[in-house]
């Protein structure tokens, strides 16, 4: 396969993965804790969840696979070679399992938030109950807050162990990212190439809102980190070849080429060959397709894996996903799908946010990035002021919500967004009215979870 032809190939693949215009589905991936009772008798703490042992990862996949055996939807085991890596559904659904022991819920794509809502609800009771029997509680955080990173479990999937040394060579915080953090993501459809363009600049000028939105991760270590998203902190300091928000991503003159262009230039982590997971990170994709690695020919397979190793703010792949969110406690977050679905799928409304948008200065939205990470609405850089933009959007938005939708949104604009406020700025203030006790903040809000 030469570079013509991945292009041509790419071209042909998002053509055939556009649906019609009135396809408007949500996808939504959910990241969550777990965390156990301390095993000290003497200390009511919480630890993280192990890998192993009755109290482990391995043992709630166990725990989910038998609630749902005899249900219209039963989870089936995956397996790496012998080691169970994740659940899938008939339906679509699967559960997979981060490197740090994070539970990952990736929602087969819904018509209706309702449904999006319904599916939800039904796996964190699910979820709830696989865990119950340890006295399992989950934690829903944009970053791992009391415990560090070395004490974190590994999860040891294949793909996982050849990442987590590698990201000691491309940044500061990439382990973090790996074992210490977890998102809201949402996908969305898109009509046609022109309407996969115009959206994924929109949502590349969007995201810096929707992370000081959402804001969900200020503490580190047991203590107040600086950043109200530490998530989005971490990844600045990921990977800068194949994370955030280059500069051709933000242009109106924008194409998919641009994209192309842009994830040739990142290694794979790996390709898999006969069942074998061959590590690639010495070469970037554009080496491999000019032949540079002396064993390995490109195929398609291969460009779509290495499109799932990449980590920009919004993912171009048979749709368009968002990845900035900070993950927030259940009560919330449908809010992430109801405002990025109103403001992709109802022209006006796409149209009126556009122009505030694209009237940004293109060279200020990477100090937008640093700023909204460390003070999200509170954020001021020089014409822009998040909290009043970012009420701007969220009421945008509302309008275009049908009176049944909006109650999907309506509550966290007016817990947060409307007072310029998120639920980061929500955490710091219980954890100073726990007396900056990381401990019992933690105990505290894990007795408060509601699902």
């Amino acid at each position: 396969m030469t570079h013509i032809d991945l292009k041509s190939l790419f071209l042909g693949y998002c053509r055939n993965e556009a649906g019609a215009p009135d396809k408007q589905l949500i996808g939504l991936e959910y990241e969550n804790f777990v965390f156990v009772p301390n095993d000290n008798d003497q200390d009511e703490g919480f630890r993280p969840i192990p890998v192993v042992g009755e109290a482990g990862i391995f043992s709630v996949l166990d725990n989910l696979v038998e609630l749902t055996k005899d249900t219209d939807d039963p989870l089936e085991k995956v397996f790496e070679k012998q080691m169970l890596l994740a659940l899938k559904s008939p339906s679509g659904s699967k559960i997979t399992i981060e490197p740090g022991g994070q539970i990952e819920l990736s929602d087969a794509p819904r018509s209706s938030l309702l449904e999006a809502h319904n599916s939800l609800q039904a796996y964190l009771k699910l979820l709830e109950k696989a865990v119950s029997g340890f006295d399992g509680r989950l934690l829903f955080q944009g970053v791992q807050p009391l415990h560090p990173l070395e004490s974190l479990p590994f999860f040891p999937k294949r793909r996982y162990q050849i990442m987590f040394p590698h990201m000691l060579k491309t940044g500061t915080l990439g382990q973090w990212m790996m074992k210490a953090s977890t998102g809201v993501q949402v996908s969305i459809d898109y009509a046609s190439i022109e309407d996969l363009e115009r959206k994924f600049v929109f949502l590349n000028r969007l995201s810096p809102f929707l992370i000081a939105l959402f804001a969900n991760s200020p503490l580190i270590e047991g203590r107040p980190s600086g950043y109200l998203s530490f998530r989005s902190h971490i990844w600045e300091h990921t990977d800068n070849s194949r994370t955030g928000l280059p500069e051709t991503f933000l242009s109106a003159d924008f194409h998919l080429d641009d994209y192309i262009n842009w994830a040739l230039k990142a290694s794979p982590y790996h390709l898999k060959r006969d069942d074998e997971e061959i590590q690639t990170t010495d070469w970037n994709f554009q080496q491999l397709l000019d032949g540079e690695h002396p064993d390995l020919k490109m195929a398609m397979d291969d460009w779509e894996e290495h499109l799932g190793m990449l980590f920009p703010d919004i993912r171009i792949k048979n749709i368009l996903e968002v990845r900035v969110v900070d993950s927030v406690i259940p009560e919330y977050s449908l809010a992430v799908p109801a405002l990025i679905g109103a403001l992709l799928y109802n022209e006006s409304v796409f149209s009126s946010v556009q122009t505030t948008l694209m009237d940004l200065p293109q060279e200020e939205f990477k100090i937008y990035k640093k700023a909204v990470a460390k003070d999200a609405l509170h954020s001021e850089v020089n014409r822009t002021n998040f909290a009043k933009t970012g009420r701007l959007i969220v009421e945008k938005a509302l309008e275009g919500l049908g009176s049944a939708e909006e109650n999907w949104l309506l509550p966290f604009f007016e817990q947060y967004t409307k007072d310029g406020l998120t639920p980061a700025d929500e955490t710091l203030e219980l954890f100073r009215k726990c007396g900056e006790n990381p401990e019992r903040w933690l105990s505290t809000v894990l007795k408060r979870a509601n699902y």
